[in-house]
C-alpha cells in the first residue's frame, strides 16, 4: 500500500501544522503591538490590518476550497503554503500602512490554500474519525501556540521582529517542500463527484442547511478573535507588560489542548445532535469568559482567557467535523470553504468591534463591549439549540451509509 492510500497524508498535515503554526505564532500575537509601538500605526489601522487578514484568509475559503476539491487538495496546500512564504518576507520589508496591507492579504490567501487542503486531508484521511482528526489538528496548532508566543516573547522584547518574521517563512518553506514531496500522488474523490464547474460555488448557497450551520459558526469565529486583538489592547489598558501577552497566549494555548485531549474522543462518540449541543455550549462558555474581563486586574483576566479557552477547545472540535458531515461526496473542500467563510465574517467584524476598544475605553463604555461579546456567545448558543434537529436530520439523509449512531 502506498503512503498516501492510508493515514500517512493525515499525519503530515498533523505535524506540518506544527511546524508552521509555530512559525505563524512567532508573529500573531505580537503584531497588533508591532504595529502600534513600533510601526507607529493607530489601534484603528491596527483592526483594519486584521480584519484584511480575517477577510482573505477567511474570506477566501470558498474558491480556495472549490481549488482544492478541482485540483487536489495537496498541490493547494503547498501552493499556499509559498504564498506565506512571501508574505512574511513581506512583513519584514514594509515600512507603510499599504506595505503592510499587502503582505497580510498576501498571508491571508495562502493561509487560506493552506488550510483548505489541510482541513479536505484531515476531513477524508484514513484515521480515528473526523472529530478526532480535526482535534489533533488544533492540539498541534495549539502545541505551537504554546511554544511560538513564548519564543516570540523573547523576539520582542529584544526588539528581533524582522527576526520572528524571517524563521516563520523558512518554517512555511519547510513545509511546502515536505508536503509536496511527500503527499505526491494522494487520491481524490472520483472525478465526476468533484465541482468543475465555478459557478458550482454559488450554487452550494442554495442549501439552506449550510447556510444556517454557517451562520451559527460566524458567532463562535467572533468570539475567538478577540485573543489576537482584544486581549493585547486589553493587556496595554490595564498597563501590564507586554510579556504578558505572550504568557496569556500560552495559558490559552495549554487549556485548549488539556480540553480536547480529555473531551475529543467522547465527543466524538456522539451523534450529530450530541455534536451541535457542544457547539451551543461553546458559545456560552466563550461569552461568559470574554464577560469576566470587565473585573480589572490580572486575576481576572486570568480567569477569563482560562474559561473562554475552553470554549474554543470546545467550539473548534466540532466546527469543521459537522461541516463535513453536511457535504456531498465529492464537495468536502468547498463546504469546508463556506465554513471559512463563516470564520471570515466573524473574525472581520470580531477585529473591527476589537478595533473601537479604545473608543469604549476612553467613554468609560467597556463594560457595554464585554456584554456584546457575552450576547453574541448567547445568540450562538440558542440558534445551535433550535437548528439541532433540522441540522441533524439532513446529515442523515446525506450520509446515509457512512453515518453511524456516532454521527461518523
Amino acid at each position: 500500500m502506498r503512503f498516501t492510500d492510508g493515514r500517512g497524508p493525515v499525519y503530515v498535515v498533523i505535524i506540518g501544522r506544527f511546524v508552521t503554526s509555530v512559525g505563524l505564532y512567532f508573529v500573531i500575537p505580537f503584531l497588533a503591538i508591532f504595529l502600534v509601538k513600533d510601526a507607529g500605526l493607530s489601534s484603528l489601522q491596527a483592526g483594519a490590518l486584521f480584519a484584511m487578514l480575517n477577510l482573505t484568509r477567511r474570506g477566501f475559503g470558498v474558491p480556495a476550497g472549490w481549488l482544492s476539491d478541482r485540483f487536489g487538495a495537496a498541490r493547494m496546500l503547498a501552493f499556499g503554503l509559498l504564498i506565506e512564504v512571501v508574505a512574511y518576507v513581506g512583513l519584514d520589508i514594509a515600512g507603510t500602512f499599504w506595505g503592510y496591507l499587502v503582505a497580510v492579504a498576501l498571508l491571508g490567501t495562502g493561509g487560506s490554500l493552506n488550510n483548505m487542503g489541510s482541513r479536505s486531508v484531515l476531513a477524508t484521511g484514513k484515521s480515528s474519525g473526523t472529530v478526532v482528526n480535526f482535534s489533533l489538528y488544533y492540539v498541534m496548532i495549539n502545541v505551537a501556540a504554546l511554544v511560538g508566543p513564548l519564543i516570540g516573547t523573547v523576539m520582542l522584547a529584544n526588539g528581533l521582529m524582522s527576526l520572528a518574521f524571517l524563521l516563520a517563512a523558512a518554517l512555511h518553506l519547510l513545509f511546502a517542500l515536505a508536503s509536496a514531496v511527500l503527499l505526491r500522488g494522494m487520491p481524490q474523490a472520483p472525478g465526476d463527484a468533484v465541482s468543475t464547474r465555478a459557478s458550482d460555488m454559488l450554487s452550494v448557497l442554495s442549501d439552506r442547511h449550510m447556510v444556517r450551520y454557517c451562520l451559527l459558526a460566524v458567532g463562535g469565529w467572533f468570539l475567538m478573535t478577540q485573543f489576537t486583538v482584544a486581549l493585547p489592547l486589553t493587556i496595554a489598558h490595564q498597563d501590564e507588560p507586554d510579556s504578558l501577552v505572550g504568557l496569556l497566549a500560552a495559558t490559552n494555548a495549554i487549556v485548549v489542548i488539556v480540553t480536547m485531549w480529555l473531551f475529543s474522543k467522547r465527543i466524538e462518540r456522539r451523534d450529530t445532535r450530541g455534536r451541535i449541543d457542544v457547539l451551543a455550549l461553546s458559545g456560552v462558555v466563550l461569552g461568559a469568559g470574554w464577560f469576566l474581563c470587565v473585573f480589572a486586574g490580572l486575576l481576572p483576566l486570568v480567569v477569563a482567557i482560562v474559561i473562554a479557552s475552553v470554549g474554543e477547545a470546545l467550539f473548534l472540535s466540532v466546527v469543521d467535523a459537522v461541516m463535513a458531515a453536511l457535504a456531498p461526496q465529492g464537495r468536502v473542500g468547498l463546504y469546508l470553504g463556506y465554513s471559512a467563510l463563516a470564520w471570515a465574517v466573524g473574525g472581520v467584524f470580531g477585529s473591527l468591534v476589537a478595533g473601537t476598544f479604545d473608543i469604549a475605553a476612553e467613554y468609560g463604555a467597556l463594560v457595554a463591549y464585554w456584554g456584546l461579546l457575552a450576547g453574541v456567545g448567547l445568540a450562538m448558543a440558542a440558534g445551535a439549540r433550535v437548528s439541532r434537529d433540522y441540522l441533524a436530520e439532513a446529515i442523515e439523509r446525506r450520509q446515509p451509509v457512512t453515518t453511524d449512531a456516532a454521527g461518523r
